[in-house]
């Protein structure tokens, strides 16, 4: 290849990897640390396990990895139930170019490819097989490249690789994309464990990724993963009935609104969420219809409210052995509204806040063995034992009535950035009342990322996008605070914002430097977001997720009226001096610290029975502001850390 055409190809490379999303480029969010002591050890102490070998990745004793008693090695691929379009079950395990700790393999070069992630079986006893059953032994996995992540690149590869007895991998699959791969629908690919030198105590399987080593591109996501003997090229089909997806929004798209704008109207701002359910069983010219599945559920939900400071519980139940309609048919995919949404029935105006967990199980035979009395029963113990095929048939979600609005689950699998000069980033927020509200705060979750370098942005609220003077209801030019792995940063805003129906927030970015905002894939609102790199106004069309912006509601300074005044509860913060972490106590809204430089601090804010929690994050000793907005208007404080 001369060099004139190399040099093209890398030009190429380059501006596909910008503009892979439109105009917004995905990064990475750093992993969370699982090579402690405790994962270590189980890690390293894995003895030969016998046949079966099954995980579907719904489950894990480890954040965002697989379950370390499965795999010996399994830190570099990211367990999300976000990056899997319509996969086989929930969970997937995705594969790209970043590392165990969130790091591009090869950070400074962005044309450098080879292997990336790896997941490696734990050893596995293939010696207890006996001789007459050894070619019945196949390993299957369902696999999509692209997905809700990046797409692979001409001619990236998913490999499969076996170890013999000798310690060496063998390639025995390669997965390529040639441009016939769909990104968005899962393939199942049966792969057999031919040759006695795999027959040994100890054997292992290894799936790997072939791509670019330079950050979060050529994704490939793998789901179901099962090994084991009794079967053949055509064995398919399995008895499970799987949840695909988390449950998605019951208020009208945002997973958190403001409570009293719910108060207004309940019945009008709750939708029940859809559950989304696949059969994994097809039987070929079955004609019993014995993997034709009835499907029923349960569900429960907990309501924590908080009112005056105190926190009641409220436990329902509320489907019970429901029918939710026709029986499900081999490899159905069915998405369908829950029948009784969660009980909001006790909620009062008086509420302050309320946190709802919904927890809904199907029922669907799963595990249930052939019999007089289960007639449709189809685990075969002797085949599938002891696999637990009901692990993916539960799902739990969490939504917030609180002070402001969330499209997001407060989760992020990526950051998205705008890197360029007066790039200007618009997020689209549609208020459910019709009475004027006021904005007092916006919380951000900007990532870590690369170097914290003091960038600086100008928030906007925005009427609309026509560009007019009039527009413009707030700017405020601030420094971003970064914050850990979706912990939101809350700006107070140094005015307050009066807005109705619909409002945008977002910001100008004021140099080419990446500062990506949290990107949750599981959620999807990106017919609200809105770009300006040209001087134009465009809507998104490429990047799918949900932004992690969400406009905080407050109330603003009391008019007076002649009327006896209400008595205001007196604001508190205690202990102080501290050791950067202390208690705010009273009608307080928004909380902000600062340095006595002026330069904001970062902190966590839990709300507990007895008031607001703040934590400082890297806190120094010595002397900070601290900002407290309230009913009472803003007040300053000096707060002091020993």
């Amino acid at each position: 290849m001369n060099y004139r055409k190399e040099c093209w190809l890398a030009l190429i490379f380059v501006i596909n990897a910008q503009v892979a999303f439109s105009q917004f480029t995905i990064v990475p969010l750093p992993k969370e640390k699982n090579t402690g002591a405790g994962y270590s050890a189980r890690t390293q102490s894995l003895t030969p396990m016998p046949l079966p070998f099954w995980d579907d990745f719904s489950f894990s004793n480890r954040p965002d990895a697989p379950h370390d008693t499965l795999w010996s090695s399994s830190n570099s691929v990211s367990l999300n139930m976000g990056l899997g379009i319509n996969p086989p079950s929930l969970g997937v395990a995705t594969f790209d170019g970043l590392n165990e700790f969130g790091s591009p393999y090869v950070p400074n070069e962005s044309l450098a490819k080879g292997i990336a992630d790896s997941l490696v079986s734990r050893p596995i006893a293939l010696d207890l097989v006996p001789l007459g059953e050894r070619g019945s032994v196949f390993l299957s996995f369902y696999y999509q490249p692209e997905g809700n992540g990046e797409a692979p690149d001409p001619g990236d590869q998913l490999r499969v690789l076996f170890k013999n007895a000798s310690g060496a991998w063998i390639t025995v699959s390669t997965i390529e994309n040639d441009g016939s791969l769909d990104p968005s629908v899962f393939k199942q690919i049966l792969i057999p464990v031919a040759g006695d030198d795999y027959f040994y105590n100890g054997f292992q399987f290894a799936i790997q990724s072939y791509g670019r080593l330079s950050g979060p591109y050529d994704t490939w996501n793998v789901d179901y993963v099962y090994l084991n003997k009794g079967r053949n090229a055509s064995d398919t089909s399995y008895p499970d009935r799987t949840i695909s997806i988390p449950l998605t929004s019951m208020l009208n798209g945002y997973y958190s609104m403001p409570i009293d704008h719910f108060m207004e109207d309940p019945a009008l701002h709750l939708t029940p969420p859809l559950l989304t359910l696949h059969n994994l069983e097809f039987i070929p010219g079955n004609t019993t219809q014995s993997d034709v599945q009835p499907i029923n559920y349960d569900s429960e939900d907990s309501v924590f409210v908080y009112r005056d400071e105190t926190e009641t519980i409220y436990t329902h139940q509320l489907d019970l052995a429901t029918s939710i309609g026709n029986p499900l048919q081999p490899l159905e995919f069915r998405k369908t509204p829950i029948q009784t949404p969660p009980d909001l029935s006790s909620l009062s105006v008086l509420d302050s806040a309320v946190r709802i967990k919904l927890k809904l199980w199907i029922n669907s035979g799963d595990n249930v063995v052939p019999s007089t009395a289960d007639p449709l029963g189809d685990y075969n113990t002797i085949k599938y034992a002891p696999i637990d095929f009901r692990h993916n048939d539960t799902t739990h979600v969490e939504y917030m009535l609180d002070n402001y609005y969330a499209y997001d689950d407060g989760t992020a699998e990526y950051g998205a950035s705008l890197n360029q000069p007066g790039a200007l980033l618009a997020y689209l927020f549609t208020l459910n009342t019709l009475k004027r509200d006021t904005l007092v705060a916006i919380d951000f979750y900007f990532p870590e990322f690369g170097e914290d370098i003091g960038q600086s942005i100008e928030v906007q609220i925005l009427r609309d996008l026509s560009g007019d003077p009039g527009s413009f209801l707030h700017k405020q030019t601030v420094g971003v605070v970064r914050g850990a792995k979706n912990k939101f940063w809350r700006l107070g805003l140094d005015r307050l914002v009066g807005v109705k129906d619909q409002f945008y927030v977002g910001w100008k970015q004021s140099t080419s430097t990446s500062l990506p905002i949290g990107l949750d894939k599981n959620t999807n609102s990106g017919d609200k977001i809105f770009f300006n790199t040209t001087g134009e106004w465009e809507p998104n069309i490429n990047l799918t997720g949900s932004l992690m912006i969400r406009p905080v509601f407050g109330k603003g300074k009391a008019v007076t009226t002649g009327l006896p005044t209400q008595e205001i509860n007196p604001l508190h913060f205690y202990p102080n001096p501290s050791n950067g972490s202390f208690m705010v106590t009273g009608d307080v809204k928004v909380i902000e610290v600062f340095d006595i430089t002026g330069k904001a601090v970062a902190s966590t804010i839990e709300k507990t029975p007895d008031g607001q929690r703040v934590q400082l994050l890297h806190a120094h000793p010595g002397l900070y502001i601290l900002r407290l907005f309230s009913s009472q208007g803003v007040s300053s404080h000096r707060i002091k850390v020993d």
